[in-house]
């Protein structure tokens, strides 16, 4: 009786740690793709911004835009990727 309490244990145990080590992975995976595009999207920001007439350069930095903008892109990185990683550990 003891082996077979053993026995299916040791089975749901390595499931369980197969799953752990997996959805490890594809998070760490989709943070560096999600990372990726938010960086991507930053610097295109940016470059647009830098490329605006220095009088509304101005007016929105006043109004701190840039800095807003960079808080909104941190959000949807960090919501983008508590989204894959619910995905990738099977918690839709």
């Amino acid at each position: 009786m003891p082996a077979i309490l053993i026995t299916i244990l040791t089975a749901f145990a390595s499931s369980l740690l197969a799953k752990i080590l997996l959805g490890a992975g594809l998070m760490f995976l989709s943070y560096g793709w999600v990372n990726d595009l938010v960086l991507s999207a930053q610097s295109e920001m940016m470059g647009l911004y830098g490329n605006l007439p220095s009088n509304v350069v101005g007016v929105l930095g006043i109004l701190k835009i840039p800095q807003s903008l960079s808080i909104i892109m941190s959000a949807i990185g960090t919501a983008a990727f508590i989204k894959t990683s619910k995905v990738a550990l099977g918690m839709k």
